[in-house]
């Protein structure tokens, strides 16, 4: 019994040193062009145009939400399986 026990706590300990270890990703693109055309007087007009586009992930929950949620879906896992080999058949 104790060595089930000591094996899950250290199967989460590297759970959570994982989840610690992930940080926050993100992506940011800015693009700028510029276009001079020659203007009907003589002078030269500028057009500049920026984008900008940013994509985040959304935060995670924590250390201790995500454990639970990762040991609440492999808990999970053989009824959706036995779910799923259930409407198979019928």
């Amino acid at each position: 019994m104790r060595s089930v026990v000591t094996l899950l706590l250290t199967l989460l300990l590297a759970f959570a040193a994982g989840t610690v270890t992930t940080g926050c990703s993100s992506h940011s693109t800015t693009t700028t062009r510029t276009v001079e055309r020659p203007g009907q007087s003589g002078a030269v007009e500028r057009e500049t145009t920026t984008t900008e586009s940013s994509e985040s992930s959304p935060p995670s929950g924590g250390i201790l939400s995500g454990t639970v949620d990762a040991i609440g879906f492999v808990l999970a896992l053989p009824f959706k399986l036995v779910g799923g080999l259930i409407s198979i058949i019928f």
